[in-house]
């Protein structure tokens, strides 16, 4: 009985995990597709945590509930909100968005060396 218990719950986990592999990857997909068309600014610079303010995520559009974890982002002029969940893959994708382009030249033609 307890056997049969722990291969459902280890069954069960396997399809929780597997849904989120594949949910992560649509939601990259989505974020890559928001940054190229300009729906979506890039991350750049600091966020601060805290609980969810009942706004919308500005990734995925959703309410971020008070029971998860908001991220609060400063952006030009704006500040925008996204879950935690949603934050993590919008910055890797801004991050590599911005590899991509390679390196920005300062003034007088000279490279930066960051951004």
């Amino acid at each position: 009985m307890l056997d049969e218990y722990i291969v459902r719950e280890q069954a069960r986990a396997i399809d929780q995990w597997n849904a989120s592999c594949a949910s992560d990857d649509a939601l990259k997909r989505q974020i890559r597709a928001q940054l190229s068309e300009g729906r979506l600014g890039s991350v750049n610079g600091v966020s601060k945590s805290q609980r969810g303010t009942g706004r919308p995520c500005v990734v995925c559009r959703r309410t971020i509930e008070p029971t998860e974890v908001e991220r609060e982002v400063g952006g030009q002029g704006v500040v925008l909100h996204a879950h935690e969940a949603c934050y993590k893959p919008w910055r890797e994708e801004s991050v590599a968005r911005r590899a991509a382009a390679g390196p920005v030249l300062g003034r007088g033609g000279t490279r930066r060396a960051s951004l």
